[in-house]
């Protein structure tokens, strides 16, 4: 990947003419040939810059006539100028040409077939690229067709379970211990992909840009909500009671925590923190390896004992410890975490020693379990300020976008207060208020770990 631009990429007149010439160039026998291409009719918007299309390939005649095959194509346009120039397309294509194959190779080569075979089944199975006018495409498998049945849990409808946890985290783990023990005893492995090394700034650069969509009005959002609980006497403090829990020590920390989340949250200092904390990441060469790097539950499938991971546009050279606070502040609850932290933790240790073992590795990344929760605990501001972003921005409903919207408007119109009543509020769905309550658990589970201090210390 090293060099590639742009222009590049091999050019076609449709979706269609895309899919088949990637398919012709597949080095396996696909249903056979001649074959048909379909375009199905919906599409769906997966993140800032993807639409997921879909595709069905038929074979028109040989021994797999009327067979059909489904794949995932996924269209990306940098046409929204935040993103100009990060190259996500090409971190992710470097990961399923690159990355995956050679750390597959590399467990084969030491003899562990059936780890090799857990792994490689770990991603979607990439069959190609290419462009047509000025988006971007890349054709991958339909995993949902495997034999096993995957979900996609929207954060939404719900986390995830804690059994599902602990098999994301050991599949995780077996990823990153792969790739700990190349990189051990291949050094100069990274230095092939130096658009991970490139892009590490641009990732946090890409980070930040879905902190200040998402959190500055959840911020709003709070304040106005904690100013509105703090009247006992008013009925839309009694109307938000019947909504949301808070004791009343909890409704006077909420108001601290808020007024040191707004020194935090200048676009300047979001950066310099996030710059801090990667830092805290790269302390070795053996802890640099290319993580998923957007590890939520939108791009997680997963079946009873299985895991599919996707959507690798903001893979980067890091620890892979950041792919764990990333998957816990996105896909877990803090009342899980609570409840099941030190199992979730021991799982994903566990897994990741047995990996590095099993695969030669002569120095592990953490000496002992004490190492790897020190590791851990410095990392904890990143699940912080990815867990501020990520919750509100793909949780709340468009009625409480809309009274977003008429905050910050009355703020640029310098109007005072805005009057907002509970039969407003009302209007909401039940989805804001799990998500309301979601952020103010969280943002007590950060006072009680001391994360605040933490983030200002940094």
């Amino acid at each position: 990947m090293e060099g590639t631009t742009l222009t590049e990429y091999p050019e076609y007149s449709s979706t269609e003419e895309l899919v088949k010439a990637v398919l012709e160039n597949d080095q396996q026998e696909f249903l056979g040939q001649p074959y048909k291409v379909t375009m199905e009719p919906f599409a769906e918007k997966i993140g800032a810059v993807s639409t997921q299309l879909h595709c069905r390939v038929e074979a028109t005649s040989g021994p797999t006539k009327g067979q059909t095959k489904l794949l995932f194509v996924k269209e990306v346009s940098y046409d929204n100028s935040y993103f100009q120039g990060m190259q996500l397309v090409e971190k992710e294509i470097a990961m399923y040409l690159h990355v995956i194959p050679q750390m597959i190779n590399f467990v084969k080569k030491q003899g562990k077939m059936s780890l090799a075979g857990t792994l490689a089944n770990l991603f979607p199975k990439f069959l190609g690229y290419g462009r047509v006018a000025s988006n971007y495409f890349l054709v991958l498998e339909d995993f949902t067709t495997r034999e096993d049945s995957f979900t996609v849990m929207h954060p939404r409808d719900s986390s995830h379970t804690s059994e599902t946890v602990h098999v994301v985290l050991q599949r995780m783990a077996q990823y990153h211990g792969a790739l700990y023990a190349l990189t051990q005893q291949m050094p100069e492995f990274n230095k092939q992909f130096p658009i991970f090394q490139q892009q590490n700034e641009t990732s946090i650069q890409a980070f930040v840009i879905f902190c200040q969509l998402a959190s500055p009005g959840t911020l709003k959002w709070m304040e106005f909500l904690h100013s509105a609980y703090c009247n006992d006497n008013n009925a839309l403090a009694k109307f938000l009671k019947t909504k949301i829990s808070l004791t009343d020590d909890q409704v006077t920390d909420l108001g601290q925590l808020i007024e040191k989340l707004k020194k935090q949250w200048p676009l300047e200092q979001v950066v310099d923190n996030l710059r801090k904390i990667n830092a805290r990441a790269s302390v070795s060469a053996i802890s640099n390896i290319p993580i998923l790097g957007d590890a939520h539950q939108l791009n997680i499938a997963y079946s009873s004992n299985e895991v599919i991971f996707f959507d690798l546009q903001m893979t980067w050279c890091s620890d892979g410890l950041v792919d764990l606070h990333t998957y816990f502040s996105t896909s877990t609850t803090p009342k899980q975490r609570a409840d099941n932290l030190p199992d979730f933790l021991e799982t994903y240790y566990t897994t990741l020693s047995e990996t590095c073992t099993q695969l030669g590795m002569s120095i592990p990344p953490y000496t002992d379990m004490d190492h790897f929760m020190e590791c851990y605990k410095k990392l904890l501001p990143w699940q912080v300020i990815y867990a501020l972003s990520y919750v509100p921005f793909f949780g709340y409903s468009d009625a409480k976008r809309a009274i977003l919207t008429k905050l910050e408007e009355s703020m640029r119109a310098d109007c005072g207060d805005v009057i907002m009543d509970a039969e407003s509020l009302d209007k909401l769905d039940c989805n804001t208020w799990k998500v309301t309550q979601h952020l103010m658990d969280y943002f007590m589970e950060m006072k009680e770990q001391g994360l605040y201090n933490e983030l200002e210390s940094l």
